[in-house]
């Protein structure tokens, strides 16, 4: 009786372990309510995201890198012209050859990138060279959450099977 008690909780404990093993890192793209559109694995410790301007209708980019505690810990933004939300007072401006204008030096950590999407920003997720469209998979006109995550088996299940 007590071999098959000690066998029970084994399996027990081997079951709990694995359902909070962390099995994927990546990028959980979500709605404000934490529904999530899509997760994207996500092998460095950067991320840039980037999008037309809506006003200006030239391109922008935003580059983080992830922290250990997962916050986005922001690193630079290049964009073309100046206009509505254009850092002009922090950090450090530079010129660069190609016409964009850097800006470094800010200091911002945030939990979450969050934005509206609407088609006409073309907004995107850029790993080293490979870019990934929102527009593939996250609705028109809607809020989005974007944030880096480790998941764990019961997550990772939810995401990619029951889905």
């Amino acid at each position: 009786m007590l071999k098959k008690a000690i066998s029970v909780c084994i399996v027990v404990l081997i079951a709990a372990g694995i359902l909070v093993i962390p099995v994927q890192s990546g990028l959980l793209v979500t709605d404000y309510e934490g529904q999530p559109y899509h997760f994207i694995p996500w092998d460095t410790d950067q991320v840039t995201i980037g999008w037309r301007h809506s006003v200006e209708l030239t391109p922008w980019k935003e580059t983080y890198h992830i922290t250990d505690t997962n916050e986005l810990s922001f690193e630079s933004t290049m964009y073309k012209s100046y206009g509505a939300g254009t850092p002009d007072t922090d950090g450090d401006v530079e010129f660069l050859p190609n016409e964009f204008i850097q800006v470094t030096g800010i200091e911002r950590n945030i939990p979450c990138f969050s934005l509206y999407y609407v088609p006409i920003s073309q907004y995107y997720l850029e790993m080293e060279s490979e870019k990934y469209p929102l527009s593939e998979f996250v609705p028109d006109y809607t809020s989005v959450q974007i944030q880096f995550k480790t998941l764990r088996v019961y997550e990772w299940l939810r995401l990619k099977v029951f889905r």
